[in-house]
């Protein structure tokens, strides 16, 4: 490798490279988001859960996607939203903010959901079971 070819690494052409990569995958999950992504994941209620109010959430988040928005979150945790042409690389943290906020809420669902199916089977287990 030449000298000029290593200066080159790191610099300006590859972070332009990693924007256009980047903002590829948020034109991809916007579209996964139009197309109803999160009410598939929020199919079923869990207890306490108002099935409305979920499906209010799935159709706002269908209805900003097709408005091309994405969630942003400031350092104090207050959301707001940009349209994705809007979006420039100063915005990357507040972006991901908000996206791992999202993440987190859906695995603890998924967490709670799948521990609640346990309990469910092992209580199921305990009544099918003949005692000693």
């Amino acid at each position: 490798m030449q000298d000029d070819e290593r200066a080159e690494v790191g610099g300006p052409r590859d972070f332009s490279q990693t924007w256009a990569s980047y903002m590829l995958a948020e034109q991809r999950a916007l579209v996964a988001r139009a197309e109803g992504i999160l009410a598939v994941a929020l199919a079923q209620a869990l207890p306490g859960e108002s099935r409305e109010e979920l499906d209010r959430w799935a159709q706002d988040d269908r209805r900003l996607a097709k408005e091309g928005l994405v969630e942003l979150m400031d350092e104090e945790g207050k959301t707001y939203h940009l349209h994705i042409d809007e979006l420039e690389p100063e915005d990357l943290a507040d972006r991901l903010r908000a996206e791992r906020a999202r993440s987190d809420w859906l695995v603890w669902r998924t967490e709670d959901r799948n521990e609640q199916v346990r309990a469910w089977r092992r209580e199921r287990r305990s009544r099918t079971e003949p005692e000693p």
